[in-house]
């Protein structure tokens, strides 16, 4: 019998961590600065980090390179 390659695979939604198809957690916080003539400027940092951890975890994306996840799964 041969193997219908055209069926799109299905996963469950309740994929464990560390499946191939699970997405990460990641418990992060962010600031938006604002700008008139630019794309604002999304600044995303680690949940609960000191002053001095922020300046060393962070990192940033304008407006149109931020994406919801929730709107591509």
């Amino acid at each position: 019998m041969s193997k219908n390659v055209d069926t799109p695979r299905t996963y469950e939604p309740e994929q464990t961590q560390g499946s191939l198809f699970a997405w990460p957690q990641f418990d992060i916080e962010y600031t938006v600065e604002p700008y008139e003539d630019t794309p604002d400027l999304y600044t995303f940092y680690p949940c609960g980090a000191t002053d001095e951890e922020i300046i060393t975890s962070w990192v940033s994306a304008t407006e149109n390179a931020v994406v919801d996840v929730t709107s591509i799964r």
